[in-house]
C-alpha cells in the first residue's frame, strides 16, 4: 500500500465531517477563551472578618485596660487625663471624685478601693506606686502632692452624694479590721479572684482557662506561669492564697488520647509522641521513672509532670 492510499483512505473526509471537525475545534476554542477570561469576568468573594477584627480590639482594649499601669519609663507618654487637676491628697481619704480630678480612670479607682476594702492601707507615698494599677509615670506625677496623715485609715465610700458631710466623717473614722482575703486557687471563680489587689478581670480569666488547662494548681508559683502575672504579684498575694493538690485533675497514662497529653502545657510533640509509642511498644507503662529510664522525659521534666500523671 502506497503513501497515498494510505492517506487517501485514513485522511479523506467527506463534506459533513469535515463540518464536524470545524465544529469541534471551535467548541475547544470558544471553552479555552472563557476558561482564560473567567478571572477578569467574575468578583474575588472574600470572607468576611469584621468580626474577628472587632474581637481582637475588644480584646486589646481589655488588655490596655489592665496594662495601663505595667512598669513605664519616665519618658512614657503620660497616662493622665487630660482633665486632671492637681492638688494635695491623702491616698487614703481621697474620694472617687477626686481621684478621677487626679487623673485616674474608673477601673483604676476600683482596683484602689478592692484594695483598701481588703485592709490596705497607705503609708508612705511609695505604697501608693506598688498597686499594679498606677504606673510610674502617674506616680512621679503625683508624688510631690501627695501628703500622708500618721494613723490615717482609708475612708468608706458613700454611694449617694446627697450623704450628709458629718455622716461621712462619722464613717471615716468607724476604726477598719484588717481582715485579708483567703483563695483557694482550685476552686475560686473569676468574680472571687477579681478581689485580689492587682487581678483584673483579664487575668482573673486567664488563671481559670490556664487552670483549667494544666488540670489545676499544686502550688501557688505556678500563677507565674500564667501570662501577665510576675513573681512580685504572687509574692504580694501569697499569704491570701492556697492550692489544694487533691483536686487536681490528673491524667491515665495508659488510657489517654495524644490530644490530652498534648494539649498539657508541661508536655511537648515530641514528649507525647515518645510516651505514646513507648505505651503501644510495651502494652502498659507502670511508673513515671520508666520513662526517665528510657530516656523519654528527662528527670526535671518528670518532676514537674509528676502531680499530673496517673498510672493505672
Amino acid at each position: 500500500m502506497s503513501w497515498k492510499s494510505f492517506l487517501k483512505d485514513y485522511f479523506n473526509f467527506s463534506r459533513a465531517e469535515r463540518f464536524g471537525v470545524l465544529a469541534l475545534c471551535g467548541c475547544v476554542l470558544l471553552a479555552m477563551i472563557v476558561r482564560w477570561s473567567l478571572p477578569f469576568l467574575t468578583k474575588p468573594k472574600y470572607p468576611d472578618i469584621s468580626a474577628f477584627t472587632e474581637e481582637i480590639a475588644r480584646f486589646r482594649r481589655a488588655v490596655d485596660s489592665v496594662y495601663l499601669a505595667k512598669d513605664l519609663s519616665v519618658t512614657s507618654p503620660v497616662y493622665l487625663q487630660p482633665t486632671s487637676d492637681l492638688f494635695y491628697f491623702d491616698p487614703n481619704k481621697v474620694s472617687d471624685k477626686e481621684w478621677k480630678k487626679l487623673g485616674l480612670n474608673e477601673r483604676q479607682i476600683l482596683n484602689i478601693r478592692n484594695y483598701q476594702a481588703s485592709g490596705g492601707n497607705f503609708k508612705q507615698k511609695e505604697d501608693l506606686q506598688k498597686l499594679y494599677t498606677i504606673s510610674s509615670t502617674q506616680y512621679h506625677l503625683l508624688e510631690p502632692y501627695i501628703r500622708i496623715a500618721a494613723g490615717a485609715q482609708p475612708v468608706k465610700q458613700i454611694s449617694h452624694e446627697t450623704t450628709d458631710k458629718k455622716e461621712t466623717e462619722r464613717i471615716s473614722t468607724i476604726p477598719r479590721r484588717e481582715t485579708k482575703l483567703q483563695i483557694e486557687l482550685n476552686t475560686a471563680d473569676s468574680s472571687l479572684l477579681t478581689q485580689l489587689s492587682g487581678i483584673g478581670p483579664v487575668l482573673a480569666s486567664r488563671t481559670i482557662k490556664y487552670r483549667n488547662r494544666i488540670g489545676g494548681f499544686v502550688d501557688v508559683a505556678q500563677l507565674t506561669e500564667v501570662y501577665g502575672i510576675n513573681g512580685e504579684l504572687v509574692e504580694q498575694l501569697a499569704s491570701q492564697l492556697s492550692a489544694d493538690s487533691l483536686l487536681i485533675r490528673k491524667i491515665s497514662v495508659n488510657k489517654t488520647t495524644f490530644r490530652e497529653l498534648i494539649n498539657h502545657p508541661y508536655l511537648n510533640e515530641q514528649q507525647v509522641r515518645g510516651i505514646l509509642n513507648y505505651r503501644n511498644l510495651q502494652n502498659h507503662i507502670n511508673s513515671l521513672d520508666e520513662l526517665v529510664r528510657n530516656n523519654i522525659l528527662k528527670r526535671g521534666e518528670a518532676e514537674k509532670i509528676r502531680p499530673y500523671l496517673l498510672f493505672e
